[in-house]
């Protein structure tokens, strides 16, 4: 499956569709788990990590920061920011895999990260509001 920064850079011919599919056969992009972002910015410990991956494994219909919240471990405004950290990471490895590639400079890479952020910001508020 093809990620949206990607879909937007072969859409636009700012990459080649040959680039998309070694992306895609070479490096897997997976999100970072939102407790691990936390640990890394002091917000959580390991050992409250295991509390709530322990409850979650409880009931497992509920999300991680959801739990972290109610444990008072986090706030909502922390979970809210960790998600969009962490919807972030992802387009930002696949600007470094393009630029670390040679597919394109850093600073293209960059700027189209940048445009399709705010593209994707545009698009969000304008299904919100629709």
């Amino acid at each position: 499956m093809k990620h949206p920064f990607v879909e937007f850079l072969v859409e636009r011919d700012l990459i080649p569709p040959n680039v998309a599919r070694q992306l895609a056969e070479h490096k897997r992009f997976v999100r970072e788990p939102i407790g691990m972002i936390a640990v890394s910015h002091g917000l959580l410990r390991t050992d409250q990590i295991d509390i709530i991956l322990d409850r979650q494994r409880e009931e497992p219909d509920r999300r991680f920061g959801e739990i972290a919240v109610e444990l008072n471990c986090l706030t909502e405004q922390q979970v809210s920011a960790l998600v969009k950290i962490q919807e972030f990471r992802v387009p930002a490895d696949i600007t470094e895999a393009l630029a670390l590639g040679g597919v394109l400079s850093v600073e293209d890479a960059t700027r189209y990260l940048g445009t399709f952020l705010v593209s994707d910001q545009e698009m969000a508020a304008m299904m919100a509001d629709a």
